[in-house]
């Protein structure tokens, strides 16, 4: 193993093949007879091939995957069922507009939401600290001077950042396994960053403009937790068409990358508590 500085713990120790995305993730998006696909900022592909890089310590490595990979990761979609949406919606919502409901994880005792926050900022941390591509030189996604707040947090040294929202959304089964790298937004007023794992959804949203009404729909920092319930197969399906239009577009994944209104549709429940 390399020796170098962990960029978690920040001490030089033996560096790992630490994975972008966890290696129990692309087994689980893999079917019988066929790889799974998923989509960076470079390229929608179809491919085996896992993102990894010596950049962890086992430590840090570990910590991430115990702390909210262990517990996500076996609930996610798959072909035969969906157990996070099966937890979720024991209870009534506690809202709802139009084809979306609006959920109080705060209610459901079986929501483990500290390790969904964990295993979410996780990955989008990750994916500013390395480029995870032989083509890229800059990280997938850039997260500035927010990039230090989240690496305490995750270390537990510090509370959720104050200037960022997260928002979680979960669609309906049937679950079409596929997912998503981190990627970057179309918002302008401030920074947004998006990924999905089969059946979640998770949107970052970063800078001064994150104030208390941004803020209320935080599944991390607001007091009720709020999981937005609506139909986004299609939409992960079509991959956003501001990320499609800047990658390399593989054999077999062509049918898949039509525009879509993702955000809009994953944001549509704003200003609900």
């Amino acid at each position: 193993m390399p020796m170098g500085m962990c960029p978690m713990c920040l001490l030089n120790k033996p560096l790992i093949q630490s994975h972008l995305a966890s290696a129990a993730l692309y087994k689980l998006c893999r079917s019988p007879d066929s790889d799974p696909i998923f989509v960076t900022n470079d390229v929608v592909m179809q491919s085996g091939r896992q993102l990894q890089h010596p950049l962890l310590c086992a430590e840090c490595d570990g910590m991430l995957s115990t702390e909210g990979e262990a517990w996500l990761l076996p609930r996610v979609g798959r072909l035969d069922g969906f157990p996070f949406y099966d937890i979720l919606t024991k209870q009534k919502p506690d809202a709802v507009d139009g084809d979306a409901a609006i959920y109080a994880a705060a209610r459901n005792a079986e929501i483990d939401v500290p390790k969904i926050v964990h295993f979410a900022m996780g990955v989008f941390w990750k994916a500013s600290v390395h480029n995870w591509s032989g083509t890229r030189t800059k990280p997938l996604i850039e997260l500035g001077n927010h990039g230090e707040e989240v690496r305490k947090f995750l270390r537990g040294e510090a509370d959720f950042p104050e200037k960022m929202a997260l928002i979680l959304g979960v669609s309906p089964p049937p679950i079409v396994p596929t997912f998503a790298m981190p990627y970057q937004g179309s918002a302008t007023e401030f920074d947004n960053f998006l990924f999905h794992v089969p059946g979640i959804n998770f949107a970052l949203d970063v800078g001064e403009a994150v104030g208390e009404e941004m803020r209320s729909t935080c599944f991390a920092s607001h007091r009720l937790h709020p999981i937005v319930l609506t139909n986004l197969a299609d939409a992960n399906l079509r991959v956003n068409r501001e990320v499609a239009g800047r990658v390399r577009k593989a054999t077999g994944v062509l049918k898949y990358v039509k525009e879509s209104k993702y955000l809009q549709e994953f944001l549509k429940a704003r200003g609900k508590k």
